[in-house]
């Protein structure tokens, strides 16, 4: 799915200087925009009406063997932009300006439970997190003109954020994320749910989490097939 996005002010200047910067050295070839960041462009291209509360800006990383493609340091290219990296105590490294915070996550393989993962093609780290294949495995471009961004569809983010919620340590984490779903709910479209929710192999566990989301937003269950 490859969309024009005709405004341009959806973004403020920093988010938009960091997307182009990303676009340039192909990061989003593979790799996407993901989190809350999302929701302006569903906005404007689904009309999925969201009032943006964070300052937060997370990515997506598809792992790549190192050996396949040229390397290309993300990390000297944010920093470029103002960024000031930061250490975290489980390894990960963030990126903080003005208040913003920048964080990529990996798909985490079944069994494996690393606190971080380094991904040496963009010389970045990543939280692994399960289930963010789901996300990368159904993108839409929005195509900005000079540049382009890789998301996922609202119906992946709708089903990753009903797993992930109930995964959240935090209530207010956790509401914000079943506040999203509520919202996309309005707008979602039945035949790529459907797509979505098919490719997903997930356990009995998963399952009554799944619906615990649904019971939370009054969501029909049955709409996933459950």
């Amino acid at each position: 799915m490859h969309i024009t996005v005709k405004n341009k002010d959806i973004f403020p200047v920093e988010v938009w200087e960091l997307l182009q910067a990303l676009h340039s050295v192909g990061f989003f070839e593979e790799s996407m925009l993901i989190g809350s960041w999302v929701m302006p462009l569903y906005q404007e291209v689904f009309g999925i009406n969201y009032t943006l509360r964070t300052l937060d800006i997370d990515f997506a990383v598809k792992f790549i063997h190192p050996g396949r493609d040229r390397k290309v340091d993300i990390e000297k290219l944010i920093i470029d932009l103002g960024y000031i990296p930061v250490i975290m105590q489980s390894g990960i490294r963030r990126f903080t300006r003005e208040n913003f915070t920048i964080e990529f996550v990996i798909h985490r393989k079944g069994g494996r439970y690393d606190d971080v993962v380094s991904v040496r093609r963009w010389n970045i780290t990543a939280s692994p997190l399960p289930f963010v294949d789901l996300l990368l495995s159904f993108p839409f471009i929005a195509d900005f003109g000079d540049f382009e961004v890789r998301a996922p569809i609202p119906e992946a983010y709708f089903v990753h954020k009903m797993i992930m919620s109930q995964r959240r340590r935090g209530e207010g984490k956790k509401d914000k994320d079943l506040e999203q779903c509520s919202i996309i709910a309005r707008k979602i479209d039945p035949d790529r749910l459907k797509a979505v929710f098919e490719t997903l192999k997930i356990s009995k566990k998963t399952q009554k989490v799944i619906r615990a989301s649904c019971e939370a937003i009054d969501f029909p269950p049955q709409k996933l097939g459950l």
